[in-house]
C-alpha cells in the first residue's frame, strides 16, 4: 500500500510539475503608485480618515471598489477589501481570521491592479504580501482571547492557511493572480495524473516479475 501511494503521490508532483507551474516574470518592475498602495496594506502606514488617499486615483475605477479601514486584533487601523473573504474550506474558521483574510485580499487586488493597468508588480511584491498574511495570521491568535491548546491550534490553522498560500504563489510564479483562474490548466493537471498513474499500473499488470502496485488499498 505504501509504494502504490508513493507512486500515485511521485505521478500527482510529474503532473502537477508540467502543468500547474508558472514561470515568473522576470520583466515586472515597481511601480511606484501600485506599490505605495501595496505598503499601505502590507505596512499600515496610510491616513485612516483617507483610506484610499494611498491608492492611485484610478484604483476605485479599475477594481469596482475603495479600501475601507477596519480596527485588527491588535486595535490597530487595516485596510481590507470590504468584500473579501477566507476562500480555504474551513472559511474563516472558529478563530475568526476574516480581517486577516479581506486584508490580504485587498494586498492581491493592488497586484491585479498592476496587471490590469499593463505595469505588473514584480515577484517580491507577491512575497510582501504573503509574508503580511502569514504576520497578521499569527498576530491575530497572540492577540485572541485563546489560551493553552486552543492557542496552539489557532496557530497551526495559521500556518497552514500561510503555507497554502505561499504554495499557491510559487505555482503561479509569483505573478500578480488572475481573478478567476482558467479551469484548463488544472484539468491538463488531472489528466497527465491520469495518464502517468494508469500507465504505471499497466506496466505491473503486464509485467509478471514484478509485485502487483495497489493505491490505497490491499494486495
Amino acid at each position: 500500500m505504501v509504494r502504490g501511494l508513493g507512486i500515485a503521490a511521485l505521478c500527482a508532483l510529474l503532473a502537477f510539475l508540467v502543468a500547474g507551474v508558472a514561470p515568473a516574470d522576470t520583466s515586472a518592475r515597481v511601480d511606484a503608485a501600485a506599490q505605495q498602495a501595496l505598503d499601505a496594506v502590507t505596512t499600515g502606514t496610510f491616513d485612516p480618515g483617507r483610506p484610499a488617499g494611498s491608492f492611485p486615483a484610478d484604483f476605485g475605477a479599475v477594481m469596482g471598489y475603495e479600501p475601507v479601514v477596519v480596527t485588527s486584533r491588535e486595535g490597530n487601523p487595516i485596510l481590507i477589501k470590504p468584500t473579501g473573504d477566507c476562500s480555504a474550506f474551513a472559511g474563516e474558521t472558529r478563530y475568526l481570521f476574516a480581517h486577516v483574510c479581506m486584508e490580504h485580499d485587498l494586498a492581491y487586488d493592488v497586484l491585479r491592479y498592476s496587471a490590469a493597468v499593463g505595469r505588473p508588480l514584480p515577484a517580491d511584491s507577491r512575497r510582501q504580501a504573503d509574508a503580511m498574511f502569514r504576520r497578521e495570521l499569527h498576530a491575530n491568535c497572540t492577540w485572541s482571547p485563546w489560551t493553552g491548546v486552543d492557542l496552539g491550534v489557532c496557530h497551526a490553522w495559521a500556518e497552514g492557511f500561510a503555507e497554502a498560500v505561499e504554495f499557491n504563489s510559487w505555482r503561479q510564479g509569483f505573478r500578480p493572480p488572475p481573478l478567476h483562474e482558467s479551469p484548463l490548466r488544472w484539468s491538463l493537471c488531472c489528466l497527465l495524473f491520469v495518464v502517468l498513474l494508469g500507465s504505471r499500473v499497466m506496466m505491473d499488470r503486464f509485467d509478471p516479475h514484478r509485485t502487483p502496485l495497489t493505491v490505497g488499498g490491499t494486495r
